[in-house]
């Protein structure tokens, strides 16, 4: 069995998400530290923090993003394509996501041609 690189990290920055996100809508504030420590644990570890969590945490306040209880969610139209904005109700920041009419948001970890090999 191979021994996985940042393992202890990874769950702690699993715990720390679970608890940001249960705690987001009753106290944004303890929110934002939680999510502080999620970014700290990565950067001191040298891991990446994986898209879909990193899209949830405001960049400014890092309060978890959770729609019509911490941030309110818009969607805009361009001349050229649509646009999903993200507001942080804790400290106003704007977040700005691309929408493709006729894609779906893929990631490249989530591509079969991702795997080089699976762990147990």
């Amino acid at each position: 069995m191979k021994k996985v690189h940042g393992n202890d990290s990874f769950q702690r920055m699993n715990y720390l998400y679970q608890i940001s996100k249960h705690i987001a809508s009753k106290n944004p504030t303890l929110s934002s530290y939680y999510g502080n420590l999620i970014v700290n644990v990565a950067k001191k570890n040298v891991l990446k923090i994986h898209p879909d969590i990193k899209w949830q945490i405001c960049k400014k306040c890092r309060c978890m993003l959770i729609d019509k209880e911490t941030a309110t969610m818009k969607i805009k139209r361009t001349e050229e394509s649509k646009v999903i904005q993200w507001s942080c109700n804790t400290c106003g920041a704007k977040r700005n996501f691309p929408a493709k009419k006729n894609q779906e948001k893929t990631i490249w970890l989530e591509n079969p041609k991702a795997i080089f090999e699976v762990i147990n």
